[in-house]
């Protein structure tokens, strides 16, 4: 069985396979493509790596280049990963039937 660590990001539980770096001797997150396979809370926001480059939506909060998703004012980082929400409206998914 492999190993994973498991994350509830607003509601929506991930489970984010982990591998043995014998470089770093530790235990580093494989995170999936967000962008190619897309993952959103229940309250249809989606899930994102950090490092991702940084959509036209993007905002910094300080007035300097938004150059991805970490230093965007929508983004919300989830604690102990490199994984977080964006909450901007225009991403989010909104469920056939509902609104």
């Amino acid at each position: 069985m492999k190993k994973t660590r498991r994350y509830d990001i607003e509601g929506a539980i991930l489970e984010i396979p982990v591998y043995y770096d014998a470089r770093t001797e530790k235990y580093m997150e494989d995170y999936p493509d967000f962008l190619e396979n897309p993952v959103y809370t229940p309250d249809g926001c989606p899930i994102l790596f950090t490092g991702e480059d940084a959509c036209s939506y993007g905002e910094a909060a300080d007035g300097s280049p938004c150059i991805d998703c970490g230093s965007c004012r929508h983004y919300r980082q989830a604690s102990h990963t490199w994984i977080g929400v964006c909450g901007h409206e225009k991403k989010r998914c909104v469920p056939e039937g509902g609104g």
